[in-house]
């Protein structure tokens, strides 16, 4: 029990970095309900051909709530 609460800690202050990130970068947040049970963080980068961009997405699940960030990048 006591690892599952310091897992939850940890999600939360993963999720206020994330919060502070989208906030630095312009970033559309959502969140969402989860049909289930989940913890976990992800990052992902993605090349836009078609717009010359990269596309960042970084999500922060927390029991029943999954957090996600998505913004993108101009190259230059």
């Amino acid at each position: 029990m006591i690892i599952l609460f310091q897992v939850v800690l940890v999600l939360l202050l993963i999720a206020t970095v994330l919060f502070y990130i989208a906030q630095q970068v312009k970033a559309d947040i959502y969140i969402q309900p989860i049909i289930g049970l989940m913890f976990g963080a992800l990052y992902s980068s993605q090349d836009l051909q078609e717009h010359d961009a990269t596309e960042y997405t970084l999500q922060c699940c927390i029991g029943f709530i999954s957090l996600t960030i998505i913004w993108a990048d101009e190259k230059k």
